[in-house]
């Protein structure tokens, strides 16, 4: 089994419409709690098999005291700090110590920063909800390239990339980022998503970039591919034909995920949903937790969210999936599924559990 611990150090500065975690501005982790945290995962991860890590989030950048945090992080005896990189840019671009910080980052071995594209201009802000976003990621890939940081560029496919793909490439001629890719935002069980499906690509809007994703140094083929693969129309010829929804969502899963929340509460699942509250990390007996763990099952897939026994037979699914815009793109094929179930109204297990 794999086990990935997202730590919420501090709140995110934009609140993306597709965002699958729950992002935007949130309460912040105290230093000492932080601290705290990092040494009581390291001590669990002593006592888990398989391989385990912890992701600092949603925006560590917003937090004044990022530096000690860092230290802390890549000096651990069993778990690892998994640095995914990703930031808005804000929080980092109004820090008066941001030159300190990106140092840290870099004398801790962490060399990578992520940006996220969602268009140029006003259409990048009006995804992310944040005025002036655009501006600061520009400005943010600048500085990172002057520190001597690689920037990795994700290209957050949607509706307005086949109106700006011409200033998209110019974008990127001026950067010069060290690595891009291309991204089709996923759908989770999460009604919030339901704000992204105005802006979610169809066949014909990414069809139109097939000049463009070489270009942008994508992988055009398996691109254009996922537009054949996952649309409700390719997963409802899919399931009149040999669908079994039960069987999928009860597949075996070697990846868990966990999540601590700012006030130190432990909870087993992803950011945004979480399905079983374990207790405060702070007081919990770590043996016991790491047992806890060992009898729990995967959850990497957001199906392990829904209750078995709710989920509708094979001709309830494709009515459902008949609804749906036959020729909107979706990050996977579970995707499409989960579109569907939402549709249908089917619950979920029960997010965030009181203690």
């Amino acid at each position: 089994m794999e086990f990935n611990f997202d730590l919420l150090l501090a709140g995110c500065n934009t609140r993306c419409k597709h965002c699958y975690v729950n992002g935007g501005p949130g309460p912040m982790m105290t230093t000492t709690d932080a601290l705290m945290c990092i040494q009581k995962l390291d001590e669990l991860a002593s006592h888990l098999p398989g391989t385990v890590s912890f992701t600092l989030d949603n925006e560590p950048m917003n937090h004044p005291h990022l530096a000690r945090i860092l230290h802390a992080a890549a000096n651990t005896s069993h778990i690892q700090n998994h640095h995914h990189g990703m930031t808005t840019g804000i929080g980092l671009m109004r820090r008066d110590d941001k030159e300190n910080i990106i140092r840290a980052y870099r004398e801790h071995g962490y060399t990578q920063f992520g940006l996220t594209l969602h268009g140029i201009g006003a259409h990048h802000d009006e995804i992310v909800r944040r005025s002036g976003a655009f501006e600061t990621l520009v400005e943010t890939a600048r500085f990172l390239k002057e520190q001597g940081a690689q920037i990795e560029l994700s290209l957050m496919l949607n509706r307005f990339f086949s109106v700006d793909r011409e200033e998209i490439s110019r974008l990127l001629d001026q950067l010069r980022p060290d690595y891009v890719f291309g991204a089709i935002p996923i759908f989770t069980p999460h009604r919030n998503m339901l704000d992204f499906e105005p802006y979610r690509a169809n066949q014909q809007d990414i069809a139109s970039l097939s000049g463009h994703l070489s270009q942008w140094g994508l992988d055009a083929p398996a691109l254009l591919e996922s537009t054949l693969q996952n649309t409700p129309s390719a997963v409802l010829r899919h399931f009149r034909e040999q669908g079994d929804l039960a069987s999928r969502f009860n597949e075996p899963q070697n990846e868990m995920y966990l999540t601590i929340h700012p006030d130190c509460t432990l909870y087993y699942g992803n950011t945004g949903a979480e399905t079983r509250c374990l207790g405060d990390l702070r007081h919990l007996d770590i043996g016991k937790t790491a047992d806890i763990l060992m009898h729990l099952s995967g959850n990497r897939d957001y199906g392990a969210f829904y209750r078995l026994d709710s989920l509708p037979d094979k001709n309830t699914l494709c009515t459902a999936l008949e609804v749906l815009p036959q020729d909107l793109v979706y990050g996977d094929f579970e995707s499409v599924l989960y579109r569907a179930l939402v549709h249908l109204d089917i619950p979920t297990i029960l997010l965030y559990p009181t203690k």
